[in-house]
């Protein structure tokens, strides 16, 4: 008879009612037990396990606790909640868990349940809406217990449920009529299913040797399973028609693979970067994903540099030449489209009605020309600003899909700006998401990348590992980056081929003067620093009773009337581009210096005439001019002569007059008499080239680039007849000139010339040999995004100092579907050593630092790209003797470096031929052999709301490798580094390590004696609780102050996810 205080409608806790039944059972003999609930956990088993001795047999149905009216679209959080695991373990468990005495608890709940226990689960579409326990015919237990203990931290109950219990005495009836419906369930073959198999696989999952491979994917699966793109197989089934489209079906996987995870990015979170590699196919990519939101009829925009309107004009499908057979619908527009008003665009479209906010996706292409939103002098929009204002008025949520593979370019604020425009710039955007400001986490992630910057031996490990965890998970939503390693080590080369083997650099270091008599680098560019320049500052020699008037005529204002930009400013920051323009110049070729000083004193000659034979209502008009960089803000201002110190200003005008005079001269007769060294060798080189040492069979084809539209004018007529004389047509394209080629079959076209370079690239095809070009000379407006890959050598004809520029260049060559197998760069370094070099230019730059003269605002628009000396110092060292990628260098940081695509490809294939491993409960453990004797933990904050501010870069995880001896080998601010050392003492052990596995469970006595592990896990937290703690007395002076978050922690809230023991 039960006890009076258990009968009748009872208020109870979970631990109620476990003391209910063990009363019951333990005057019973040979009962049956027919359950229905939705847990019987670990920690229950063993509370109950004495006085399951007494029975004969029991019946369990499983209930899930979440229902779905259409099983045809179950989630995967439906999968996840039906799963065994879930009904066996608590958070109880968890606690009991860090004891390491689950093991043996798992293996005596699995031999109870496969001798004595038939299990079946309510099948999705079926709802049971309470627990229910039968012993017999003489009680039963009817309401919202589980079977778990709920108590937490020593408090004995805190859970209250409604329950009903009923024994024989008091109506023995319901308890029949209670069996009854129990088995009308449990024998409803459309209700429930076989279920015990799947219960006691769980169950081995816990104690059973694991390979240390399984154990560092199921590690793997818990820290970075949630990113894996689950939707993908459902997307591909979703979308035949997509799938059929001519775009997909020319795709290598990696870029199938690419194009799918945009997809899925643009709909989840209204926006993409794809960031791959130079010659990864990033333009096909995008062409692919355009063709999947054109088959759902929206309306796509494409926003391109000038220099690519070709090519995207191309793949429209518009002509019998195009390389794609498919029709595209998209509008095509320039970036600077965007900064004009009036006019048409190269499509015929009118700038003046046209609607920039009517398109459902844009396409941003070579998008780091959008990383700056500094606002233009005049309070007008800039071209970002204007992009964004059309995304924010847009009549649908515009998606904006960007591509480069330089996002990042000075700082984390070029990436800023650009997610800005996915989320119309609201900073809360992906709040949802757990990140609630994204200006916030990238501030943070800045300063931790600057301090590191500092350091003088720096490693990237202990960056990554300082950056916080919401940083990666930005960088997983928003961005898709691989580097070409990444794609030959994971997808092969099976469908793709190899790419061609870099051959390494030839350099060449020739003189400006063959006879080296007259121009040389050093005293040259010691005579361009002494220039005053003084005809491009004017108003400096403004008499001081007249400047006043020139202050309020033509500073720059801010709309609260401070002054953003001075005449004095403008001036000082004009004269250094001009400098450096020289500088530069003299660089590239003779020629262009020549033509560059010609230029300027003609200006300078213009000036001292107006001001030698003006009369006093005579105005002088400045203009910049000269520099070619579509960036630079044109200005234009008037000086009145007689507001002018005529003679200060003269003296000056004449002293660079006598300097570029001399300079000119030397020039000219250098010209003249054939004493252009560097281009006597630039011809040499191509023409053995094509006459003795072809890389590849009947390659002949070369690709030289220069800065300048008139060093590239230079270098075509100076070669064509020669080279045209040994069968060679000459080809040459510039961003100011019209095209140029010597081979009148060849219609003298921008795309026209490219394609005649490279048919098979451009076209798909060969093409009459009559009708072809071998030699292309081209400046930077084909450095980017073209596909020039029937060519295999590239010749810098021109540095620039900048090794990113160079890379880009060589990667017009160096791209996936080349047919060379050899390709080849060749550079032309000025005949100086190198920090001399660099020396000299740094002192012709000058002071430019904070002078703003460009639409994009960069502090320095000299060297936007690389103003770190030193890093192009070593970069610049390394082409002379490799072609390097430089997000593959060992000192420069990339977002290639900073995602997890290597874990995350690997991570996928495995749990396609192992989808097993999202059964398998936590707290699993391996054994694998190292030279480092201890255990890797890897352990789960569970109270996500006390997460620390310094949290680390895989939080709410932590991993650490602790050794037999308690000392830390690696913390947890060292986890990413641990990953590769988990992988390493991992890879290939796919079966577990017989000798280690007998020796460890002997030691352990089959894991009933754990106070060795267990010890170690201890320590483990208490490290991580140490390493939070002082990580919050350092952020003491921090806005928010000294808050420990940690400090009530107890090893109870960090959840044991896995172990490696390393014997």
């Amino acid at each position: 008879m039960v006890e009076e205080k258990f009968t009748g409608v009872s208020i109870t806790s979970n631990e109620d009612i476990i003391d209910q039944i063990n009363y019951i059972l333990s005057s019973k003999k040979e009962c049956v037990i027919n359950i229905v609930n939705d847990k019987l956990t670990l920690s229950v088993f063993s509370l109950l396990e004495k006085n399951l001795e007494n029975v004969k047999e029991i019946n369990l149905i499983i209930r899930d606790f979440i229902y779905f009216k259409d099983d045809k679209e179950i989630s995967r959080q439906f999968e996840i909640l039906s799963n065994a695991k879930d009904m066996l373990f608590n958070d109880y468990d968890i606690i009991e868990k860090n004891s390491l005495q689950h093991f043996r608890k798992a293996k005596s709940m699995y031999d109870f349940i496969n001798k004595y226990v038939n299990v079946k689960r309510v099948k999705p579409g079926f709802q049971i809406r309470s627990n229910v326990i039968i012993i017999d015919q003489d009680f039963m237990i009817q309401g919202s217990s589980s079977l778990e203990i709920s108590r937490n931290r020593g408090s004995k109950r805190n859970s209250i449920n409604f329950d009903t219990v009923i024994d024989s005495n008091m109506d023995k009836t319901q308890i029949i009529n209670a069996n009854t419906v129990f088995n009308k369930i449990w024998y409803g073959e459309n209700i429930t299913e076989d279920y015990k198999d799947e219960l006691l696989k769980s169950l081995s999952y816990v104690y059973k040797e694991h390979s240390p491979e399984f154990l560092y994917y199921f590690t793997l699966n818990e820290l970075f399973g949630n990113q894996l793109d689950y939707g993908v197989e459902r997307f591909e089934n979703d979308n035949n028609s997509f799938k059929k489209s001519e775009i997909w079906n020319t795709l290598f996987n990696f870029q199938k693979d690419a194009v799918l995870s945009a997809i899925q990015k643009l709909n989840k979170y209204n926006g993409c970067i794809i960031a791959d590699s130079v010659g990864l196919g990033k333009t096909f990519e995008a062409l692919a994903v355009i063709k999947y939101f054109e088959l759902r009829q929206d309306n796509v925009l494409v926003l391109t540099p000038a220099k690519l309107y070709d090519n995207w004009s191309s793949f429209k499908g518009d002509y019998v030449d195009g390389p794609l057979k498919e029709t595209f619908n998209y509008k095509v527009m320039f970036h600077t489209d965007l900064s004009r008003y009036r006019g048409f665009s190269k499509e015929g479209k009118d700038l003046a009605r046209f609607d920039w906010s009517k398109f459902d996706l844009i396409v941003i292409d070579e998008s780091h020309n959008f990383r700056n939103r500094t606002e233009n002098e005049d309070g007008s929009f800039t071209r970002y600003q204007r992009l964004l204002d059309a995304i924010k008025r847009g009549n649908t949520k515009t998606k904006v899909l960007l591509l480069s593979a330089t996002p990042v370019n000075n700082s984390l604020a070029d990436l800023k700006n650009q997610i800005s425009l996915i989320t119309a710039d609201r900073d809360f955007a992906f709040g949802e998401h757990g990140i609630k400001s994204v200006d916030n986490l990238l501030r943070r992630s800045s300063a931790v990348i600057n301090k590191w910057d500092k350091k003088e031996n720096k490693k990237k490990e202990e960056l990554f590992d300082e950056l916080p965890a919401d940083f990666y998970k930005l960088l997983e939503m928003m961005t898709i980056s691989r580097s070409r390693k990444h794609i030959t080590n994971y997808y092969g080369t099976e469908q793709i081929g190899t790419f061609p083997e870099k051959l390494e650099p030839t350099t060449y270091y020739p003189n400006i003067d063959s006879k080296e008599e007259l121009i040389n680098f050093e005293e040259t560019n010691e005579l361009l620093t002494k220039l005053t320049l003084a005809v491009y500052a004017p108003i400096s020699y403004v008499k001081s009773e007249y400047i006043q008037i020139y202050k309020e005529k033509y500073d720059s204002l801010g709309k609260d009337g401070r002054v953003l930009l001075s005449n004095e400013l403008r001036e000082s920051g004009t004269k250094t581009l001009h400098r450096f323009n020289l500088f530069k110049r003299l660089e590239s070729s003779v020629y262009s210096f020549g033509e560059t000083i010609r230029r300027l004193l003609e200006r300078i000659d213009g000036y001292i005439y107006a001001i030698e034979n003006s009369d006093k209502k005579k105005l002088i008009e400045i203009t910049t001019e000269e520099i070619e960089d579509e960036d630079i803000l044109d200005y234009k201002y008037e000086v009145k002569i007689e507001h002018l110190n005529k003679g200060n200003f003269l003296n000056d005008l004449y002293y660079d007059k006598n300097i570029l005079d001399k300079l000119y001269s030397d020039v000219l007769k250098i010209l003249e008499s054939n004493r252009d060294e560097k281009l006597k060798i630039l011809l040499s080189v191509v023409t053995d080239k094509i006459t003795k040492t072809p890389y590849n069979q009947n390659n002949r084809k070369v690709l030289i680039f220069t800065a300048f539209a008139d060093t590239a004018s230079y270098l075509y007529r100076s070669m064509e007849k020669e080279l045209l004389s040994l069968g060679c047509y000459v080809g040459c394209v510039s961003g100011s000139d019209k095209p140029k080629t010597n081979n009148k079959k060849v219609i003298t076209e921008y795309n026209s010339v490219l394609s005649a370079f490279s048919p098979q690239s451009k076209l798909g095809k060969s093409i009459d040999i009559n009708e072809t070009i071998d030699i292309l000379i081209g400046t930077e407006c084909i450095s980017e995004g073209q596909n020039l890959q029937d060519c295999d050598t590239v010749i810098n004809y021109d540095i620039q100092w900048n090794p990113v520029s160079l890379i880009q260049r060589f990667g017009r060559i160096d791209r996936i579907g080349s047919k060379n197998k050899q390709i080849k760069m060749i550079n032309f370094f000025p005949a100086v050593e190198l920090n001399e070099y660099l020396s000299l230019e740094q002192r012709v730059k000058g002071k430019m630092i904070s002078v703003n003269l460009a639409s994009t605002g960069d502090e320095d628009r000299l060297s936007p790209e690389m103003n770190d000396l030193n890093f192009r110092k070593r970069q610049l060292e390394k082409l002379k003797e490799e072609v390097i990628d430089i997000d593959e260098a060992s000192d420069s940081i990339s977002l290639t470096d900073l995602n997890m695509n290597e874990y995350l490809y690997e991570l996928s294939n495995y749990i396609k031929e192992n989808p097993a491993i999202k059964e398998v409960p936590r707290g699993i453990y391996s054994i694998t052999e190292g030279d480092k004797k201890g255990v890797i933990f890897c352990f789960k904050h569970k109270n996500v709301l006390d997460k620390p501010k310094n949290e680390s870069s895989l939080y709410p995880y932590y991993l650490l490798y602790i050794s037999n001896d308690k000392e830390m080998y690696f913390t947890n601010a060292q986890a990413r580094e641990l990953l590769k050392v988990f992988r390493k003492l991992s890879y290939k052990k796919n079966e577990p390590i017989k000798e280690l596995v007998e020796r460890f469970l002997k030691e352990t006595k089959n894991t009933r004696n754990m106070k060795k592990y267990s010890e170690l896990l201890s320590t483990s937290i208490k490290t991580i609780q140490g390493e939070e703690e002082k990580n919050a007395i350092q952020s003491i002076f921090d806005f928010g102050g000294f808050n420990n978050d940690f400090a009530n922690e107890s090893s109870e809230d960090f959840e044991l996810i896995s172990f490696l023991v390393v014997e």
